[in-house]
């Protein structure tokens, strides 16, 4: 994992932007793992504001004060918090209220035929509605076309990711 982070980390001083690293609950449950992303960001506070912590939801998360305590001492930090895959499997609005995230990413299945359900436009449309009533910025994952990419501009979705934005390139394609 420290090998990953300090790829992560390097990469990050080479590029201008956010660089998003996922985390699952048995990440944020290890304490080696725990402690090695608090010495980087306290270390650095200025990479650290430019790192996105994605929190991959799943159903092992098992101590929440644990994990409630851990995303409060990274953001001191910058570290912004990213729920993935909003909308889908064990995310769900209790967890915004246990980890309070800077953003919120909506699953591609809500997303991938909003062009032609009305049903999943509506979804996507309260949980915009939602996050920004909180201050929270949305992603909507999946955008795979013009029409797509259209609808999530009209609803307010403030960042778009997927094959119409671009392809997912390795670090050799974006250092070019």
């Amino acid at each position: 994992f420290s090998y990953f982070i300090n790829n992560s980390i390097n990469m990050l001083n080479k590029i201008e932007g956010d660089i998003s690293i996922n985390l699952s609950a048995v990440d944020i449950e290890d304490k080696y793992i725990r402690n090695l992303l608090l010495s980087y960001f306290s270390f650095d506070k200025e990479t650290a504001s430019r790192i996105v912590l994605e929190l991959l939801e799943d159903e092992s998360f098992e101590n929440f004060e644990l994990t409630k305590s851990f995303i409060h001492d990274i953001k001191r930090y910058g570290v912004k918090i990213a729920i993935d895959d909003f909308g889908s499997g064990y995310s769900n609005f209790e967890r915004l209220l246990d980890f309070e995230p800077d953003i919120i990413k909506i699953d591609g299945s809500l997303i991938k035929n909003i062009h032609e359900d009305k049903f999943s436009r509506s979804i996507v449309e309260t949980i915009q509605l939602f996050a920004s009533k909180i201050g929270v910025k949305t992603v909507a994952e999946f955008v795979s076309c013009k029409e797509i990419f259209d609808i999530v501009n009209e609803i307010g979705i403030d960042y778009s990711q997927g094959y119409y934005i671009g392809k997912p390139l390795s670090a050799q394609e974006l250092l070019g």
